[in-house]
């Protein structure tokens, strides 16, 4: 193949220092200059030619023929990283005036030795907030996204280590508040808002008592996301309004007219909040109004249940009191005021909730009223510290004031019926997410505890003072807790540890650690998010910051530890300035402490596949040339008991080995769904094809067809190759097909779409290892088969060289040598150094490998492969022979 020869000055070399753009199909193809290949004018490697360093360049066309590779693109697309969320500005969280009605309260008062300010043991601490209230039902969600990064898998000498894990898949309900997807690996951002996008500076709580201090907090429901934008300020305070989020789509809305507060929770799509003087009625899957009546100027805090929102407000002075109001979309219904005793010193910390049967007011005095018709149902000082149970019931914290000072305790069981028990203990917090059998169960001071009977089961050791532990999980198998940055495991019926791992700390009563019933996800301390695998608390995968738009505070060297929900099957996150929502990665969530198993099997139903939270394992088999590129045979087998199935439409699956990368390319599994069998029978057999372009190594190099170190033919070498499998699979909006588990020696395969590589990939570095790779392979073929022997010269070139419209570097002369073995039985790569018919140095020369008795012989096979004379002539393959009389063109 014709090009331009090397310089006058053997020792320049212009080799490019940056990677190229994008190369089309390097096929044969006549290129101006002088070269190995070509006759004179110019300089030729063959010194017997006339040398002539001034010559021009000439131009010359390749005769037409046929060409196999038109439809391939050879170029190397640059490997495209997943998109981030862009950061966000930077957050803040000043703090605001009170509520005019706490003015003059007590401060909260520690025990002896404690720093002035600090709570008396029951007290919250700085910056806590109330536990979440209840949630409606979860619907369930097949898998809507998914981006499963597979890990590294090595086979070394056949064989191949994964970490396994358990699983089989349990079809029972799931539990109330954890996520309905699940999240086996790191999932990429369905949709982000940023808060100037939506015209405000910040996102804070709907809550009462901590927009007021713009803490960040939102409700919702499976569908919808609820939080309050904050715009400028006014006289009235700042300008906030609702904001609504279709956790799906992301697609949002806002509510016309401003407010100051919303309720804890959405009942049938609707959720209430409070203007100034008005409490609205909304409509979470439009944001269009369905009500508004008016309201006290002076309320304080807004509650719904479904039927009617309450709003209260305080009357001060020696005789202090709360007002009650139950408000329709009609009116006002009714107002009751419940006069209240000497407060516990609470600070600023309020509660307002309302349930069925309740209605709840917690700031210093715990004030209960029934729902339907107001009438008093207790009246006590007491903590911020009120939470439904299952039942409906209520579990307050009380407390006295004897002598000025506070005591605290007991605690107060209010049931549906209105009938009241005494628990003994300060603290308690109810699980967020809980078991069946755990549902009557909290942690009172610190002690596991059986509602049922009053009885502690155990009582977790080594608790700081003041850490004010929050129960995550409490499934059959473990109790998860988070307190004082750590989230820790404890097994449900001993209270033994398990295991602890460190997390960030996020206030905000709306906001807790979420679980797709086999991970725990929760903040990371450096403002990120972690996914920990529930039975052994070793993390699964991590967000960081940067990917959720967290950025650090002014003054703070690290960013805050985001909010996470679970809304149906998304993940969402919240920052000061930031909502990402994050769809599942996995199949349907399993209820936690349950394994994932195959759910028709144990009824006798046809088995199927779901997708697996550990990687599936590849071991390369064979490796073959083919028309269409690098054939690659796997045994492909499941790490999970139930099977696994490949779907997604962008499955990069990239081989390497001890001497570089070999092949990497996307695969489109959409189109042709794979049932993946376990690793207890022969597996699959998986056929993947790799086009020109996504592969740089030969089956010689790799398998031992015939390599320099003397290994055998066939299978993966004798000398036992290693050989690393890493897949990544992409996004798809597309749920898991069901696929029956496959039969043992199935078999499938799949042609790549186009080269894909990971990340960091230097493909002119991989490039230049690959040609030395094949020379040195090829070498030890040459001197056995074709040495002394005449041959047809297909091409030479090297690095730096300027030829038809573009500079050859390393993956160019790489992609031209493999175009050229896929279309013809066998060519060979030689290394001009390593051979004295050569004049000149660092040249790639490739031959055809057949021989011939003489160059005549050779350049007929040259014409009859439709070459012309640039293209392809006679060649003298020796090691022992000189350049004189080892070339002869033809015309």
């Amino acid at each position: 193949m014709s090009h331009p020869g090397p310089p006058s000055d053997g020792n320049h070399d212009p080799r490019p220092d940056e990677s190229p753009t994008t190369i089309q199909p390097a096929r044969p193809t006549v290129v101006p200059g002088v070269s190995l290949n070509k006759r004179p004018p110019g300089v030729s490697l063959d010194k017997s030619a006339p040398q002539d360093p001034n010559a021009t360049t000439p131009s010359g066309s390749i005769l037409a023929q046929p060409d196999p590779y038109t439809a391939t693109q050879f170029g190397r697309a640059p490997y495209d990283a997943p998109p981030t969320v862009a950061p966000a500005g930077p957050s803040a969280y000043p703090g605001t005036v009170p509520p005019a009605f706490r003015t003059g309260m007590a401060p909260p008062m520690g025990p002896p030795g404690a720093p002035p300010g600090y709570p008396a043991p029951g007290y919250p601490q700085p910056g806590w907030q109330p536990p979440q209230p209840p949630r409606s039902n979860i619907k369930a969600y097949l898998i809507a996204g998914v981006a499963l990064v597979c890990v590294l898998a090595l086979v070394v000498g056949g064989v191949v280590w994964w970490k396994a894990t358990q699983g089989s898949n349990d079809d029972a309900e799931l539990v109330v508040g954890q996520l309905t997807g699940s999240f086996p690996s790191v999932p990429g951002a369905a949709w982000t808002i940023d808060a100037q996008a939506v015209g405000g500076d910040a996102f804070v709580s709907v809550l009462s008592q901590e927009s007021q201090y713009r803490t960040g907090g939102a409700v919702h429901d499976d569908d919808t996301f609820v939080t309050l934008i904050n715009g400028p300020s006014t006289a009235d305070g700042p300008m906030r309004r609702v904001l609504g989020v279709n956790v799906e789509s992301g697609e949002r809305w806002i509510f016309d007219e401003p407010v100051n507060s919303c309720a804890a929770s959405i009942v049938n799509d609707t959720i209430a909040c409070l203007g100034r003087g008005t409490a609205y009625f909304i409509d979470t899957r439009t944001g269009q109004q369905i009500g508004a009546t008016a309201a006290p100027t002076s309320a304080f805090g807004i509650a719904y249940n479904g039927r009617a929102a309450f709003v209260r407000n305080f009357g001060g002075g020696v005789g202090r009191s709360v007002t009650f109001h139950k408000i329709t979309p009609s009116g006002t219904e009714w107002e009751r005021v419940v006069a209240l005793p000497e407060a516990l010193p609470s600070g600023d910390s309020s509660q307002f909730i309302a349930t069925e049967h309740f209605v709840a007011s917690a700031d210093g005095v715990v004030a209960v009223v029934s729902a339907d018709d107001g009438r008093e149902l207790l009246s006590s000082p007491g903590r911020t510290g009120m939470d439904t149970l299952p039942d409906g019931s209520l579990l307050i914290a009380t407390g006295r004031m004897i002598n000025g000072m506070p005591e605290n305790g007991p605690l107060i069981h209010l049931r549906p019926d209105g009938t009241t028990e005494e628990v003994d203990g300060v603290t308690a917090s109810v699980p967020s997410v809980a078991t069946t059998g755990q549902r009557d169960r909290a942690l009172i001071d610190n002690a596991y505890t059986d509602f049922a009977d009053g009885t502690r089961l155990w009582s977790m050791q080594g608790i700081e003072q003041y850490s004010y532990p929050r129960i995550e999980v409490a499934d059959d198998r473990e109790v998860v807790v988070s307190y004082n940055g750590k989230i820790i495991a404890m097994d449900t019926q001993s209270g033994r540890l398990r295991w602890t791992s460190p997390a960030g700390t996020a206030y905000g009563a709306t906001s807790h650690a979420v679980t797709d019933g086999e991970r725990v996800i929760a903040p990371t301390i450096e403002g990120g998010v972690v996914a920990l695998d529930l039975e052994s608390g070793t993390p699964a995968w991590t967000i960081p910051a940067s990917a959720l738009g967290n950025v650090p505070s002014t003054g703070e060297p690290t960013p805050r530890a985001p909010l996470t929900f679970a809304a149906g099957d998304r993940l969402v996150t919240m920052t000061s300035t930031t909502i990402a929502a994050f769809a599942p990665t996995g199949p349907r969530s399993i209820v936690p402490g349950t394994t994932r198993a195959s759910s028709d099997s144990d009824n006798g139903g046809t088995e199927y596949v779901t997708p697996c939270g550990s990687p599936p394992v590849f071991e390369p088999q064979t490796f073959r040339t083919a028309a269409g590129g690098l054939v690659v045979t796997m045994k492909v087998t499941a790490k999970c008991p139930g099977g696994d199935v490949l779907y997604g439409p962008q499955t990069r699956i990239t081989v390497s080995d001890g001497n570089g990368l070999v092949a990497s390319g996307n695969f489109d599994f959409q189109r042709a769904p794979v049932a993946i069998p376990t690793d207890d029978g022969p597996g699959l057999t998986l056929e993947l094809t790799y086009p020109p372009g996504g592969f740089f190594r030969l089956p010689d190099t790799l398998n031992g067809e015939t390599s320099s170190n003397g290994t055998g033919s066939g299978g993966l070498g004798a000398g036992g190759g290693q050989y690393l499998v890493e897949c990544e699979k992409g996004p798809t909006s597309s749920p898991a097909p069901s696929l029956s588990v496959p039969a043992s020696g199935m078999s499938a395969s799949s042609v790549a779409t186009g080269a894909a590589f990971p990340a960091g990939t230097n493909i002119i570095g991989t490039s230049v290892n690959a040609l030395r790779v094949q020379a040195d392979a090829d070498r030890a073929f040459i001197l056995a088969n074709l040495n002394n022997r005449w041959v047809a010269q297909l091409s030479s070139k090297r690095p730096g060289l300027v030829a038809d419209g573009r500079t050859w570097d390393d993956q160019a002369i790489l992609d031209e040598f493999l175009a050229l073995r896929l279309r013809f039985n066998d060519v060979r790569l030689l290394w001009s150094d390593e051979w004295p018919v050569f004049s000149y140095q660092d040249w790639w020369v490739t031959v055809a490998a057949a021989t011939f008795p003489g160059p005549v012989e050779a350049n007929n096979w040259c014409r009859t492969q439709g070459f012309d004379p640039d293209h392809c002539f006679a060649k003298l393959v020796s090691t022992t022979a000189g350049p004189e009389g080892s070339t002869l063109y033809w015309n």
